[in-house]
């Protein structure tokens, strides 16, 4: 057990190292993980577990969706040009992860939602998410993703049943294949993006 506990540490150090080099950080872990909430954010685990288990549910009920909240020019990486631009990152995020995901995404920053959805229209999304307020704050950013999500799923006609409040995590053991199967994704996506761009003249 303590040995699946350091091995799950060495990945996400490895993971997080490279994802800060490497563009921006929601890039390279929305590419394993439906939402990203930057690790400098302080948001109370208990918040950041209610989004988590929206989403999940969210999806699990047939919206599909990942979500990435962005508190700080920090949390933007190396695409510093984009913070305070929620509608050009949403579309910039999207491009990024179109080789493995090519659904909904929600960008929710201090200024406004930026959303994208590849091939299809979003001025009814927009329209809606123009209605929802961002509070001040981390919580408030994560509180208005949890809205945004509910509501830009009812608007599409599926109702978010929930799935089990642990989202399937019931055990000590079961967390940790989860974790190791997301951590895994990541850092095999992450390997064959930076193969590519070596590859590029």
């Amino acid at each position: 057990m303590k040995r699946l506990f350091l091995l799950v540490l060495v990945l996400f150090a490895f993971v997080g190292a490279t994802a800060h080099a490497d563009g921006d950080p929601a890039s390279d872990y929305l590419l394993g993980t439906k939402v990203f909430i930057p690790f400098d954010l302080k948001v109370p685990k208990a918040k950041q577990q209610e989004l988590t288990r929206v989403v999940q549910n969210a999806n699990a009920s047939g919206y599909t969706i990942r979500v990435a909240v962005i508190g700080s020019l920090y949390d933007m990486g190396a695409v510093v040009s984009l913070w305070k631009k929620p509608r050009p990152y949403a579309k910039f995020l999207g491009a990024e992860l179109q080789f493995v995901y090519k659904n909904r995404l929600l960008v929710v920053m201090p200024q406004g939602f930026g959303f994208n959805w590849p091939r299809h229209p979003t001025a009814k999304e927009y329209a809606l998410l123009d209605k929802i307020t961002i509070p001040p704050g981390s919580v408030g950013l994560v509180d208005a993703a949890q809205t945004a999500v509910q509501g830009l799923a009812t608007a599409a006609g599926v109702k978010i049943v929930s799935h089990g409040s642990s989202g399937g995590e019931n055990t000590t053991h079961d967390r940790i294949v989860i974790i190791l199967g997301a951590v895994g994704a990541v850092l095999v996506a992450v390997l064959l993006r930076l193969a590519l761009r070596r590859k590029q003249p």
